[in-house]
């Protein structure tokens, strides 16, 4: 299942199970690396408006999008015992775009705060490295090519080399990435 249909079951131990499968089956591949799962949290589930996560996101809440990512990446690792990597994407959050990515570089008019309250909870719990089980934590994040307005860019977050390392930086990310984050 997709990870809207996953969301719409709000039940962790199936995400867990889904990781489990995608990682065995990835790792008997020869896969390493997974650019996944998605972690943004559907803020503009309208496709007229232009957000085209779909069913690529596990929901609009993210408190549970930040569970369920958190035990779907504990079931990647399961499944591939330890030998698939996962970067988590797309951060700091897709999920309130105004436009298809096809049709120019988005915008979202979000704050650090506002960042901080919706789009970056899910990203903080999977680089929690004070968390019961590190099973939970993901290796990475691919950032988004999104203009961040209320981040005074005017460029797009994978090149602004003001914003994007004062987001690394916020106390919440700083000992992940201290300890070997991967930024992609």
């Amino acid at each position: 299942p997709n990870q809207m249909a996953l969301g719409a079951t709000w039940n962790a131990e199936y995400a867990r199970q889904v990781g489990q499968v995608i990682g065995h089956d990835l790792s008997l591949l020869g896969v390493n690396m997974l650019f996944g799962p998605s972690l943004d949290v559907l803020d503009n589930p309208r496709l007229d408006r232009g957000n085209t996560l779909g069913t690529r996101t596990f929901g609009g809440h993210p408190h549970w999008v930040g569970q369920l990512g958190q035990a779907y990446v504990q079931g990647i690792y399961e499944g591939s015992q330890g030998r698939l990597l996962t970067i988590a994407k797309h951060f700091p959050g897709f999920g309130s775009s105004d436009r298809k990515v096809n049709q120019g570089v988005p915008t979202i008019l979000k704050s650090l705060d506002d960042l901080r309250k919706r789009e970056l909870p899910p990203f903080f719990r999977v680089m929690n490295l004070e968390a019961e089980s590190q099973d939970g934590i993901i290796d990475g994040i691919m950032t988004a090519h999104v203009r961040y307005q209320g981040l005074q860019g005017n460029v797009p977050l994978s090149l602004d080399a003001r914003n994007l390392p004062a987001i690394l930086a916020l106390k919440e990310i700083a000992p992940w990435r201290s300890q070997g984050g991967l930024v992609v």
